[in-house]
């Protein structure tokens, strides 16, 4: 009785030490000798019976593999059951324990997939994984799990640099560069260039390139960008390089100078004779004949007398060979007949910019009286009228004496008329050729009544003063003002229009 209890208690541990194995041996960690089949619940009439299909095993693709790699371990799985069911493929790198894990695949009744998972080399050498496909309801055969390895290399370098950059008539902005790919596969890459300006930052080209091991010379045709700076990155596509490369790179870029000389400024205005006071619209037009683009700038209106700026605007950048159109709004018109304006745009580090001379109506001060002003003109008028008539009847009584004869009234009103002849004499305005009656022996200035102008009668004449310069532009030799005298042109009497000094404008010798 002794012995039976004895060998009941021994078989009784056996069983519990054989279900406690049972309990924590890990699916994908069985022997070789298991039959998955057999540890799935259920009856196998209703269920997927999932094996792999002939001798074909787990394949790998993607190798020779670098660190950094993604590759595909994939294998044919075969249901022989009668129900269909889900399978995934399952990777733990034997080393690190790192775990990955494909998608689910279903397979119907007598048909074969193929499932896969993409994974990673962990470390330089060889790399050692296992292997086994899962399934949430189906019967797993022993031949879906096992080991595999492969080797893996040191990460492949990048090494990508702007080279240069060029601005060229046709295409504008041309970028060189050069990447270097080290000894290995064949890699795909996206390449990025960006600009910098204002301290914003844009994309301006992104294309794919497939490189071969060794360096590779770009080329990028950019257009006419506004920049500061221009940058490019290199992004790998399914892999990742050393951390020794170089994969962005950074340049600063200048701008090409523009001629000011091609730069011209045309304006109107509206109305065309403003008043003191007006809001007066300035239609500026803005062209650009250089074989640049002329950056985004501003439109000044400057009063020439004091160089108060009247108005001021924002401008676009104007392409080549095009003109741009802008509204300036002059919110108050400087009051004066005839008002001195410079009109200048400023694009970048140059500007270019006009005079302009505006008429302007001067209004009279208008008198509100308590009568009818016209009843009272016409008032005026006829008072005028009857004191005339009364003094030259008074004139002609008091004037005829018997010693007075007609002879002696001509005589007297002759020799009065050659008097008031010989005490004038006529001169010719110096600005418009107006012809001018003024004082005999006059000395000083006269103001023609017609343009406005002085200038003076009766004095020595003061040498002309000679400006030269080898351009277009020459300053004002009173006030510095630049002005613009063709030199074509030359030699030419000009006139500043702020500081109305005349001198004689002349080229100067080369």
């Amino acid at each position: 009785m002794k012995g039976s209890i004895e060998r009941s208690t021994a078989f009784c541990i056996v069983l519990l030490a054989s279900f406690s194995i049972c309990i924590i041996s890990p699916d994908h960690t069985l022997t070789n000798g298991q039959d998955f089949g057999k540890m799935s619940s259920g009856d196998s009439n209703s269920t997927a019976n999932f094996s792999s299909s002939g001798d074909s095993g787990i394949a790998v693709s993607g190798e020779p593999a670098f660190l950094g790699d993604s590759l595909i371990a994939a294998v044919l799985v075969s249901n022989s059951g009668n129900s269909s069911g889900s399978v995934d493929l399952n990777l733990e790198h034997v080393s690190s324990g790192q775990f990955f894990s494909g998608e689910k695949t279903l397979i119907s009744p007598g048909s074969t997939r193929e499932i896969a998972a993409n994974f990673s080399p962990v470390e330089k050498g060889q790399n050692f994984f296992r292997w086994w496909v899962s399934s949430d309801g189906g019967n797993i055969s022993s031949t879906l799990f096992g080991e595999f390895s492969i080797e893996a290399y040191d990460s492949q370098d990048i090494f990508l640099s702007l080279e240069s950059y060029e601005w060229s008539d046709e295409l504008g902005l041309e970028v060189s560069i050069s990447v270097i790919l080290s000894p290995g596969k064949s890699r795909n890459i996206d390449l990025i260039l960006s600009k910098e300006h204002g301290g914003a930052t844009s994309q301006l080209q992104s294309i794919s390139v497939k490189l071969d091991p060794g360096k590779r010379d770009l080329n990028f045709e950019l257009g006419n960008p506004q920049l500061d700076s221009i940058h490019i990155e290199a992004v790998p596509i399914g892999w990742a390089h050393s951390s020794n490369s170089t994969d962005s790179s950074f340049m600063p870029v200048e701008l090409p100078s523009l001629d000011p000389s091609m730069l011209s400024v045309e304006a109107t205005f509206s109305p065309e004779m403003p008043t003191s006071g007006e809001r007066v619209v300035a239609k500026i037009s803005l062209s650009n004949s250089n074989e640049f683009q002329a950056e985004a700038g501003k439109v000044r209106v400057i009063h020439s007398s004091d160089k108060t700026i009247l108005a001021e605007t924002s401008v676009q950048s104007v392409n080549p060979g095009s003109t741009v159109t802008s509204d300036v709004a002059v919110q108050s018109w400087p009051g004066g007949d005839r008002i001195e304006l410079e009109v200048q745009w400023s694009t970048g580090e140059v500007s270019s910019e006009k005079f302009f001379s505006v008429n302007s109506q001067v209004e009279d001060p208008l008198i509100d009286v308590p009568f009818d002003i016209v009843s009272a003109g016409f008032g005026i008028l006829a008072g005028s009228m009857s004191i005339m008539v009364g003094t030259l009847i008074w004139r002609a009584v008091s004037t005829r004496t018997p010693t007075t004869s007609d002879e002696g009234l001509r005589e007297t009103k002759e020799r009065s008329e050659s008097q008031s002849r010989k005490e004038k004499s006529e001169i010719s305005c110096t600005h418009c050729d107006q012809r001018l009656m003024v004082p005999s022996g006059h000395v000083g200035a006269v103001r023609c009544p017609s343009c406005t102008m002085e200038f003076k009668v009766g004095v020595a004449e003061e040498s002309k003063v000679v400006v030269r310069s080898k351009e277009d532009i020459l300053n004002c030799p009173e006030c510095d003002q630049a002005l613009r005298v063709p030199i074509e042109k030359r030699p030419v009497m000009s006139r500043c229009p702020v500081c109305k000094i005349e001198f004689m404008a002349e080229s100067e010798v080369m």
